[in-house]
């Protein structure tokens, strides 16, 4: 737990840094940043910083494998969540790297790997297990301190991501899966595991929607999604089922939706994504979906205007993914070490600098243009 002095000093320390514009200088001000989080091998696992030329700006150790960024915004701070069972966030200067907190979950819970922002910037979002009843949580709490505001449950088993519907609605993927740390991976609910798309009220916790699957689809995992200007949102499956069915794995609904709509996909496609989708993003104009498979090394798109299928990109052990600063084009990573910037639209694949050492972890985020 964290002591008073403790709070009140890094609340003046998150508190006192300026806007981004500000701290990061006029040189800077037009520039295009990533993060992610990357592993050298099984025990040295690091937070990166780097342009849209791949340089990289500055990396810290971390004391275990971490999974998605998070950006503030509107403070130069960056955040990134531990892998699940995740026991810490740390939250960091963009401009240096310096380490402004860590935040840990309360007893008996932990992270899924994710989080985010208020549209304000004043608190963080986190998805969590209360592992002892398998029951997920959501919790609200102070940036400027790391004290829980308020918490409600997140109306299912396994909240993996979540994001905001107009800054006031909190859309969650709860996955379904029930695991306990002490074997995370392990399934304890395989039978009877029923993933949801909860819509719930921000300010007060309460259920406002929630999708479901048809039973045949149970084992069917919502883990991640997005959201476009449009106020769809867009979730990527993973199916804990026999390895020879054939199901959908990509989706669409929005608030008042009454079923999850899935998205065509070719069947040739669709099984070579193995029953697992990584990373979910639209593009800067939300015209553009991606999916990533790690699994099936694809990239797969979609155009919204009709939900077409667009086309696929091949690259091994792909799952980081984010949009970029241009329509149409997105920023992917690999497991390799390679960054690629793809547009299915114009078909253009531009390489960086490959770290051929480094495994880049799940997912990716752009900070800042």
């Amino acid at each position: 737990m964290l002591t008073r002095r403790q709070l009140l000093t890094r609340g003046a320390a998150l508190s006192g840094l300026s806007s981004w514009k500000v701290l990061a200088g006029d040189d800077s001000r037009n520039q295009t940043l990533f993060a992610s989080a990357f592993s050298l091998n099984q025990d040295q696992h690091f937070f990166s910083i780097f342009d849209h030329e791949g340089k990289i700006k500055w990396q810290q150790a971390l004391p275990e494998r971490a999974h998605a960024p998070i950006v503030h915004p509107n403070k130069p701070i960056v955040a990134v969540v531990a892998r699940r069972p995740g026991f810490y966030i740390d939250l960091y200067k963009i401009d240096s790297g310096q380490r402004l907190m860590r935040i840990e979950p309360e007893k008996d819970h932990h992270f899924y790997g994710h989080g985010l922002f208020t549209p304000d910037g004043l608190s963080l979002i986190t998805q969590e297990n209360h592992y002892p009843s398998g029951q997920g949580k959501i919790f609200i709490r102070s940036v400027a301190t790391g004290e829980v505001l308020k918490q409600f449950p997140s109306y299912g088993i396994g909240p993996h991501e979540s994001c905001l519907l107009n800054n006031d609605t909190l859309v969650v993927a709860n996955g379904g899966l029930q695991t306990h740390p002490d074997n995370d991976r392990r399934i304890l609910n395989l039978e009877t595991m029923q993933a949801s798309l909860c819509f719930i009220s921000l300010a007060t916790g309460e259920l406002i929607n929630k999708l479901v699957l048809p039973d045949e689809l149970h084992q069917l995992s919502i883990r991640h999604l997005d959201i476009n200007k449009e106020g769809t949102i867009a979730v990527g499956f993973q199916y804990q089922g026999d390895k020879w069915d054939d199901v959908p794995l990509v989706a669409t609904a929005n608030l008042k939706s009454e079923k999850l709509n899935f998205l065509p996909i070719p069947l040739n496609i669709s099984r070579r994504l193995q029953h697992y989708c990584g990373s979910v993003a639209y593009d800067k104009s939300g015209n553009t979906l991606a999916i990533t498979s790690p699994r099936g090394d694809l990239v797969v798109y979609w155009q919204t205007k009709n939900w077409e299928y667009l086309t696929h990109h091949n690259f091994q052990d792909v799952c980081g993914l984010s949009h970029s600063e241009k329509a149409n084009e997105f920023l992917v990573t690999t497991g390799k070490g390679k960054r690629i910037f793809v547009n299915p639209i114009t078909n253009d694949k531009l390489t960086l600098a490959r770290m051929k050492k480094w495994k880049w972890d799940n997912h990716l985020h752009l900070l800042k243009v």
